[in-house]
């Protein structure tokens, strides 16, 4: 199809017929866009820019929508990164507009980067819940993204009626013993002593409701020393921080971690979040995974285990840069974590940066002689250093 823009013409003008064309081929174009891509045919969001609309913002100054309609006819005409200017430029001017925002995910599904398309469809639908190009395109890459799962879900086994004064306490998902590292991250160790002071302050606040109970008159005391003696409790709750407990509004307070309400609803998600991201990922269920993982870091943003399997399900779904991003968030919040530097290593030597990865290889083998993690390091160092390439190293499964 001839081209409908001089190429010439000055990027910044756009004329009455040009403007008019676009408009109407921009169904085309997409189509057009998509239809080389093996992993989806993504249909394109119509256009609601008028000509007025360009002619009133030629007056004023350039409208965001102007470099939306030079971002199709750029990549139309395969220009990805005149395309990707113009919508970067668009954005500056307009970061809420959602036209901008689903043709700059289209280009990224084009280029096979589903993970970050997803994103960007998911904050267009923040915007705008009735958008229905993000909203197809969202399932379209998401179907995408989720690989046909090769095994049956775990199944969990049906628990008992819990007793009539027991917390509600998350019930942990034993893991499995490669996985035995997810319980020595620091933030993980916090959450545990969090999870068991939550506990103690549970039985505090039952035994102090049936101590006001029976001592209305004395409703405004509080003191561990005295529920024991009046066998309220058998023993005074210990916080494994060394928190003081208090009275506080009809809740039992921690000096260390606050509120027995709100530490109950902190241990709960992260928990069940966390746990529900793990089944996900050891049935191949990456997608389910990836939003549990995805959810984790943003309420928990310095739990370096969360990161490290947030960037290692990325890694399954081959979205190798969004990966090498999560493994950088783990790692500054848990330097020696070596599962992510292998990891970071792999990933770097896929993307071509072999000195960043024999780097952090051989640092590894010097630290760490001897031990599993060493000995992997150097053999993979070897290899590298062999002459083979990436696929020779670490064939796909």
């Amino acid at each position: 199809m001839k081209s409908l823009i001089n190429r010439n013409q000055h990027p910044g003008s756009v004329s009455f017929s040009t403007a008019v064309y676009q408009i109407i081929t921009a169904v085309l174009f997409m189509m057009t866009l998509c239809s080389a891509s093996n992993a989806q045919d993504f249909q394109p969001p119509d256009s609601e820019v008028t000509v007025r609309d360009l002619l009133e913002g030629h007056k004023r100054a350039p409208r965001s929508d102007t470099y939306y309609l030079m971002a199709l006819s750029e990549a139309r005409k395969n220009n990805i990164e005149a395309a990707e200017k113009a919508i970067r430029t668009g954005l500056q001017l307009n970061p809420r507009n959602t036209r901008l925002m689903n043709l700059k995910a289209a280009l990224l599904a084009r280029q096979g980067r589903l993970a970050e398309a997803r994103s960007i469809f998911i904050t267009v639908l923040q915007l705008d819940p009735e958008d229905r190009y993000a909203r197809t395109s969202l399932n379209s890459v998401e179907r995408t993204l989720q690989p046909e799962r090769r095994a049956l879900p775990l199944l969990t086994r049906q628990s008992r009626p819990a007793a009539k004064d027991a917390p509600e306490a998350p019930v942990m998902v034993k893991p499995a013993p490669t996985e035995k590292k997810v319980l020595e991250a620091s933030y993980f160790i916090e959450i545990k002593d969090k999870q068991e002071c939550y506990h103690s302050m549970s039985a505090i606040k039952r035994a102090q409701t049936s101590f006001i109970a029976a001592n209305l008159t004395r409703k405004s005391e509080f003191s561990l020393t005295a529920l024991v003696a009046e066998k309220f409790l058998t023993a005074a709750p210990v916080c494994p921080n060394a928190g003081e407990y208090t009275w506080k509004s009809d809740d039992v307070e921690c000096s260390k971690h606050g509120l027995s309400s709100s530490a109950g609803a902190e241990v709960t998600n992260v928990f069940s979040e966390f746990n529900n991201g793990m089944r996900s990922k050891l049935s191949r269920n990456y997608l389910d995974a990836l939003k549990s993982f995805e959810q984790v870091v943003i309420l928990y943003p310095r739990w370096a285990e969360a990161h490290f399997q947030l960037a290692d399900t990325l890694f399954r779904l081959g979205e190798t840069d969004p990966a090498v991003s999560s493994l950088r968030n783990c790692l500054k919040y848990e330097p020696g974590n070596l599962d992510a530097r292998l990891l970071l290593a792999n990933l770097y030597f896929k993307k071509g940066q072999k000195d960043a990865a024999l780097q952090i290889l051989d640092d590894v083998t010097e630290k760490h002689r001897g031990t599993v993690y060493g000995l992997a390091a150097r053999s993979v160092a070897a290899s590298i250093r062999s002459g083979r390439n990436y696929y020779q190293i670490f064939p796909p499964n």
